[in-house]
């Protein structure tokens, strides 16, 4: 158990988070480490919702800052927002993520780990491209925006042109791109992605579906300015635990 403790104590430097956040995660381990001696701890799929919330905020804004399309957004609640529907993911090492040639369903943050993206001789692309390494603090997937702002909607999902697959052991956050074209784009930034649309070429349930969100979403504005004015803070001690199932190879 104090080998388990000392494991946990490195992950969390690691990944720099505040002091004071890195008390609360260790007390809620060590609750767990209680409960069973045995088992075997992942830090991102024991800690309660709270936590893994401000967590996943601490580990990804930066990355996100760096995706084309979202970089340029002012609003941090925005950003915020756009974090809380990343889910937690583990890889085991020479695990493949994402196969060439088939659907690109998720965007992907690395926290830990390295991944390589490449292609092969008989892939989408009929030239190999030189393989590139995706580290902590980078992301692939990129292309799935493009493909989530279009309006109106595309019910085909991309085709990766590469394959990705771990080096190492991985840690990331992965958005799936149902939850990108529901939850954060049409909802959070729909504005930004719909100035170059023509709109004589829309059919009139179109222009109602654009016109909905016209009035939806300045209102969603307001209230995530209302939710900025207030001071932030960590979150609240809790007794709960929340555990959620890791997402196996493909």
């Amino acid at each position: 158990m104090k080998m388990k403790g000392l494991e946990v104590e490195l992950w969390l430097s690691e990944n720099r988070l505040p002091n004071t956040m890195k008390t609360r995660i260790m007390e809620n381990v060590h609750r767990k480490l209680e409960e069973n001696k045995n088992v075997h701890v992942e830090i991102l799929f024991v800690l309660p919702p709270d936590y893994l919330s401000y967590v996943k905020r601490c580990l990804c804004l930066a990355t996100l800052r760096k995706v084309p399309k979202l970089k340029d957004i002012d609003g941090l609640e925005e950003l915020k927002g756009i974090c809380d529907h990343f889910k937690p993911v583990i890889y085991a090492k020479d695990s493949f993520i994402i196969r060439e040639g088939e659907a690109l369903d998720m965007i992907l943050l690395v926290t830990q780990g390295t991944v390589r993206s490449y292609t092969t001789s008989n892939g989408v692309k009929k030239d190999p491209t030189t393989p590139k390494h995706i580290k902590q603090g980078d992301f692939y997937g990129e292309e799935l925006i493009s493909w989530a702002s279009k309006f109106p909607p595309s019910t085909e999902l991309p085709i990766s042109d590469k394959n990705v697959r771990s080096i190492t052991r991985v840690e990331a956050f992965a958005l799936t791109a149902e939850d990108l074209k529901n939850h954060v784009l049409l909802r959070y930034f729909w504005w930004q992605f719909t100035k170059g649309i023509d709109l004589n070429n829309l059919t009139d349930s179109q222009m109602l579906q654009l016109k909905e969100l016209a009035v939806i979403n300045p209102q969603r504005a307001f209230r995530g300015r209302k939710r900025a004015e207030k001071p932030a803070a960590l979150p609240m001690k809790t007794r709960s635990m929340s555990v959620v199932p890791i997402l196996s190879e493909r």
